[in-house]
């Protein structure tokens, strides 16, 4: 069982930490106390220290978390808020139906807090549904993660994607951009490719965009301050992503290693959200995938594993994604699943804990992923030390959200 703490601003309190981890520093320190006041860390150190240093003009709310170790939040880098990861047909009808789908995001956003998981970043969808419960979260008017959204995702016409955005012709990329930024985005996401095929493996829908095309979309988006996520899979998809100076590419499905090479080169982020395609392998799917799927399917993620591993040997900074909301991929308790194919990768419990905190905060530019003075009190509390076993990130039993994240 999660408890989950709504920090105030006009309270101190002090977290008396067993072990204090350092995701960043693969370091574990013991016996620490965590002043917090205003929504932010004021300080961090043994036994009484913390406090004492922060001099509170206030009473404190201690938090006896002695048996528990505390880390930075989790971050997952890639949602869809408007799906629910269940039934696509039923989550896309209820975009006409308010009342239903506020219970559905609702559920959503409460399943992904009381995994650890204190920011998310939206894929985009059609209706900018991400958004609106961006806005309603940020109010406090629910409790959820801190949430970054692009609106819709930027498309040709006439290619995939339709639920993700309605299509923008190059012509139209400036006041596409102008709207959205003018709507509060938080950042663009352009879809460079189709989608991974589960019939035939390694073919992937064309890119939609030639070099020119992505180059001149990124330039309009950094022109307005906004960051780019780039949807690609196939070598080809992108490397035109990376050439064209995205920030992170989603799914990354099929990329080559010296198309990662390039990725480290130019500081782009991967996040490969591999869960998406593993869980079609669990049996979710009525009947369960044929001999030929279940081949493309298994073969798919053991390259997609393989191209893990190589990246974090290249010094890629990888980022958690679940894409949740796609089939198969609950919100929330997906995360956990993708954490596991990390270290199927071959990365070890630490560098798994590195990519869900302080690279995940590092991708949707946060001051997050870290516990020290001045960054928000977003805290996790788990059973066990994460840093050696990654069970521990299963075993979430406190959640502090402070007033802002």
């Amino acid at each position: 069982m999660t408890s989950i703490i709504k920090l105030a601003y006009d309270k101190n309190y002090i977290c008396k930490a067993g072990l204090l981890i350092n995701p960043r520093l693969e370091k574990a320190v013991p016996r620490q106390d965590i002043f917090i006041s205003g929504g932010r860390i004021a300080s961090v150190g043994g036994r009484e220290s913390a406090a004492r240093r922060a001099g509170p003009t206030r009473e404190a709310v201690v938090f006896n978390l002695e048996h528990l170790a505390v880390l930075p939040p989790l971050v997952d880098c890639h949602v869809h808020l408007a799906l629910d990861g269940k039934d696509f047909a039923a989550a896309r009808r209820r975009w006409n139906s308010p009342g239903e789908l506020f219970r559905q995001v609702q559920a959503e956003l409460l399943d992904t807090v009381k995994h650890g998981i204190l920011a998310v970043r939206d894929g985009g969808d059609r209706r900018g549904i991400a958004l609106r419960f961006r806005n309603l979260v940020r109010k406090r008017d629910l409790v959820g993660p801190r949430i970054l959204a692009p609106g819709y995702a930027m498309r040709k016409p006439g290619t995939y994607g339709s639920f993700l955005g309605p299509g923008v012709g190059m012509d139209e990329v400036e006041a596409a951009l102008d709207g959205l930024a003018g709507r509060g985005a938080d950042l663009v996401k352009v879809i460079v490719s189709g989608v991974v095929s589960f019939q035939e493996y390694g073919r992937v829908g064309a890119p939609q965009y030639s070099a020119g095309e992505l180059a001149a979309i990124v330039a309009a988006a950094r022109a307005r301050g906004l960051a780019v996520m780039a949807h690609a899979s196939s070598d080809e998809a992108v490397r035109l992503a990376v050439q064209a100076g995205v920030d992170s590419v989603e799914h990354g499905y099929f990329a080559g290693p010296d198309t990662l090479q390039l990725m480290a080169e130019k500081g782009v982020s991967w996040v490969p959200t591999v869960i998406p395609v593993a869980a079609q392998l669990h049996g979710r799917k009525k009947g369960g995938p044929g001999r030929q799927e279940r081949y493309v399917l298994e073969k798919t993620v053991d390259r997609q594993l393989a191209m893990i591993n190589e990246a974090a040997a290249l010094g890629v900074t990888l980022g958690v994604g679940t894409d949740a909301g796609a089939a198969g991929v609950p919100h929330g308790c997906g995360y956990p699943e993708e954490l596991a194919l990390f270290r199927r990768a071959g990365l070890s419990p630490a560098q798994v804990l590195q990519c869900a905190t302080w690279n995940g905060a590092r991708i949707l530019g946060l001051n997050l992923g870290s516990i020290e003075p001045g960054r928000a009190a977003a805290l996790v509390a788990v059973e066990g030390n994460p840093l050696f076993d990654p069970g521990a990130l299963h075993r979430v039993r406190y959640v502090f959200l402070p007033p802002q994240l």
